[in-house]
């Protein structure tokens, strides 16, 4: 099965020739599909449901294809519309049960879905650039792609949080055990995705550039990024499910997951047009979608079937007949944040602003060029905010993955490491510590800060081993090898503090002290006790 998700770019917004001559050809292009679904009951208005004025939508060099209408699309009953543009991914079937449930129309407004690569129509094969031009230009209100993707590009502005990646992103190689042993390796992936970025993001765990210490060997689709693993001319892929189970024909092995890195969201982008010229009606698609999340969890089997009702199966793979199992295989794969974890992310937006911050330097080290507008423009956390105060949005139940990881400490009590495996011992070895002490300098702080904070706070299914060392240097009467190994533990045990104090949850580091070699003991040789001088930084994963 293919599921494109396509979401990240590379090169910037391209005009297109094509105009549109008058306003109302683009009625005409956005124009009713209701003949594609089959129609289901209208949901009841929510409170404060209310139709909006229809917006004047500005004139755009770039086409759409037309929308998807839901059932109850009328162009004649005054109600505005709102368009997005999402691909075949489970959480954003939101979108199709919001429109067969009429939640749409009890809020106010029509929806209209532009579904990306729908039924190998090549009216919906729309570029990353496309799409981002789309939203710039304000003839699609809402664009449903990853954080990463609006790092690069700026398209619009985050509104709302949709998921995060807890699997469904891997990372497979074939001999490869670390991700250290990517050096020199040959890596697929679908140019321009998610799976890029992926790439990127592990490379710069280790301090790998992509430009030299690996062959990169993009591809135009997930499946073909596979096809050249398994061909043998690549060592390692980057895709996510179900094609990447595919690279265990020719013995590919997992190496990496996004249950372990958590880099990869999800979120709701909305047009800057929009947010200006009709804020109630984009407050109104908010309410909407919290609405619909809320009937979700409160009623799965319902909400399945709605989204099988809507049509193009093939597209979405949730058919009539095993919706509920479909649709949960979607969702196990992917953390999806309800309107208590938004709330929680826009109450405090300095996780996401991290986050976006550490996209563009992992894409900046990449050689690929990133905007300078600032970040914090990029999120606007008022939509969430005015949602949460109703609460008749407010859903009693749990998504089918409920291990959004932004909003909450996550409970390691019951983890085990007795079968860990190591990932990536850290590039960052040699901390300096002020004199007689163990107390670390700002230099090792900014060390860490550089090298081991971004990936932890990322990463909640990894573990670092922290492993210190000292020097046995000459004394008269002889250190013993407790006086080492309390020195060695106490420069480990530093590096967890300052870690710690950054907010990383103590529970997932492990700390041992080491003793130089035989040979090395009872030393004046300065350059032998630098040698020994280390903490040593192993990210580990268990159960892989």
């Amino acid at each position: 099965m293919q599921m494109d998700r396509t979401r990240v770019i590379f090169i910037a917004i391209v005009g297109l020739a094509v105009v549109v001559a008058c306003v109302a050809g683009a009625v005409t292009m956005f124009s009713n599909r209701g003949g594609d679904v089959t129609p289901t009951a209208v949901a009841a208005a929510s409170p404060g449901s209310q139709t909006v004025a229809t917006p004047t939508r500005p004139a755009s060099n770039v086409t759409s294809p037309e929308p998807i209408w839901g059932p109850d699309y009328d162009a004649n009953d005054g109600l505005p519309t709102y368009v997005c543009g999402a691909d075949a991914f489970g959480s954003y079937f939101t979108l199709q049960q919001m429109q067969m449930a009429g939640i749409d129309v009890a809020n106010g407004f029509h929806l209209g879905i532009v579904p990306f690569a729908l039924d190998g129509d090549p009216k919906y094969e729309i570029s990353e650039e496309q799409r981002t031009a789309l939203l710039n230009s304000g003839a699609w209100d809402c664009l449903l792609t990853t954080l990463d993707s609006v790092a690069l590009t700026s398209p619009g502005v985050i509104t709302a949080i949709v998921d995060e990646s807890a699997g469904a992103d891997q990372l497979w190689g074939r001999n490869v055990e670390t991700i250290n042993e990517l050096q020199g390796k040959r890596i697929a992936f679908s140019r321009g995705s998610v799976g890029e970025y992926f790439v990127y993001y592990v490379l710069s765990i280790a301090q790998l550039s992509p430009r030299s210490d690996v062959t990169l060997v993009p591809q135009d689709t997930v499946a073909d990024a596979i096809a050249i693993f398994n061909s043998g001319q690549a060592d390692a892929v980057s895709g996510w499910e179900p094609d990447i189970y595919d690279a265990e024909n020719s013995g590919g092995v997992p190496l990496l997951s996004s249950a372990q890195l958590r880099i990869v969201i999800d979120t709701i982008v909305t047009s800057r047009d929009s947010i200006q010229s009709h804020p109630d009606l984009v407050q109104s698609f908010h309410n909407a979608w919290f609405a619909t999340l809320k009937a979700q969890v409160e009623d799965f089997d319902t909400a399945a079937s709605q989204i099988a009702d809507w049509g193009h199966n093939d597209w979405s793979f949730v058919y009539p007949e095993s919706a509920s199992d479909d649709f949960a295989a979607w969702l196990e794969s992917v953390a999806q944040a309800d309107l208590g974890d938004n709330a929680f992310v826009m109450r405090d937006t300095r996780p996401i602003i991290d986050r976006l911050n550490i996209a563009r330097r992992v894409w900046a080290a990449s050689n690929v060029n990133v905007p300078s507008d600032n970040v914090e423009n990029l999120i606007n956390p008022g939509f969430v905010l005015r949602a949460a105060e109703q609460p008749a949005l407010q859903a009693n139940g749990r998504p089918v993955n409920d291990t959004f990881s932004i909003s909450q400490q996550l409970d390691l009590s019951g983890v085990s490491t007795s079968a860990s495996a190591t990932l990536v011992v850290l590039p960052c070895r040699t901390f300096t510590f002020l004199p007689e002490s163990t107390e670390l300098t700002l230099e090792s702080r900014r060390i860490l800060d550089n090298c081991v904070v971004p990936t932890l706070s990322q990463s909640v299914g990894l573990f670092l081993k922290v492993e210190g060392s000292s020097a046995w240097p000459a004394n008269n009467p002889p250190y013993t090898e407790a006086d080492i190994l309390e020195v060695a533990e106490g420069r480990a045990q530093s590096v967890v503090d300052y870690l710690v104090s950054q907010g990383i949850d103590p529970a997932r580091f492990i700390v041992e002290a080491v003793l130089p070699p035989e040979d090395h003991r009872n030393t004046d040789d300065p350059n032998l006790q630098a040698e020994d001088r280390y903490v040593e930084l192993t990210l580990i994963t268990v159960g892989r």
